[in-house]
């Protein structure tokens, strides 16, 4: 689902994303692959980062390291954590379209990742403390000398701590191919949708007591939300802009079990924000499951 754009690097294929062994650079390690330049965690919702695994690394024992940070981007002492890409029983779990997903648990050490070469997506499931308002995820591996080498980028995620109230949590494949998140909170306009109504007129031989003469035998109805949000980074802007031209979008609906439902949003031209200013107001419309009626 990856799609490049005029003036990308290396053309038309992913290079900047595929990681190797070693690189000449640090600016030529690998890139996560996400459409944000900081993406958003929410404690309790599901979340997770697309990687490559390239061939070059089959056979190495691929591990991430998370680090927490606090408001000021700084390290939160005894908070770098290390764990294994391994499911809990070793095994792959199978996405909804039969593509495989690399699990991080942090109870599984010591064991060498399972080897599938593709994007991956790194599941990050944990519960956060307060002080906590960033973390940053690195893949490393450590070579037979025990000397470790880094080989993605540090990549920075926002830890979401606004209130859970009225919240709308969307995901969908943006630009590199892979899943975004962001969750609205607060108030998300409703609108209902009915249109398309289908009438007849009976013949009337009875002008005394015939109740009616045109008669409703169909209708179309939908409903309507528009999630907004104000004061947003021209940065988390750009990062949501791709969900408004993306593929497949979807809303979250239940946690547990984690269930998702695809809506289709609107077409339209859209102000964004204003290049004088850092902060703009976002919003976007999107069509819910039709409502099935007589």
């Amino acid at each position: 689902y990856a799609a490049k754009q005029l003036g990308d690097a290396y053309g038309g294929n992913l290079a900047a994303y595929v990681p190797f062994p070693s690189v000449s650079g640090a600016g030529q390690r690998a890139q996560w692959v996400t459409d944000f330049a900081e993406p958003a965690f929410t404690n309790g919702y599901p979340f997770d980062i697309g990687f490559i695994y390239g061939e070059t690394l089959a056979g190495r024992d691929i591990y991430y390291e998370l680090t927490l940070l606090d408001i000021n981007r700084q390290l939160i002492t005894g908070s770098e954590q290390t764990s294994y890409l391994l499911n809990e029983d070793s095994s792959f779990l199978l996405n909804q379209d039969g593509t495989k997903l690399i699990i991080a648990d942090a109870s599984v050490s010591g064991q060498s990742i399972a080897q599938y070469i593709g994007l991956n997506r790194l599941l990050v499931n944990q519960t956060f403390p307060a002080n906590a308002y960033y973390f940053t995820l690195t893949l490393k591996y450590d070579d037979e000398n025990e000397q470790t080498h880094i080989i993605t980028q540090t990549q920075t995620v926002r830890i979401d701590g606004m209130v859970d109230d009225q919240s709308v949590y969307l995901r969908w494949i943006g630009l590199t191919g892979c899943w975004n998140y962001y969750r609205f909170v607060y108030n998300q306009e409703i609108t209902l949708d009915v249109q398309n109504a289908t009438i007849i007129k009976n013949y009337v031989t009875d002008w005394a007591n015939q109740n009616g003469i045109e008669e409703v035998i169909s209708k179309a109805a939908g409903k309507k939300m528009k999630v907004m949000a104000e004061d947003l980074s021209v940065a988390d802007i750009k990062g949501l802009q791709s969900i408004k031209y993306s593929p497949k979008v979807q809303m979250l609906v239940s946690k547990n079990p984690v269930k998702w439902q695809t809506v289709v949003l609107n077409t339209a031209t859209f102000s964004e924000y204003e290049t004088q200013y850092g902060q703009a107001p976002f919003s976007v419309t999107f069509n819910l499951p039709g409502i099935n009626i007589q």
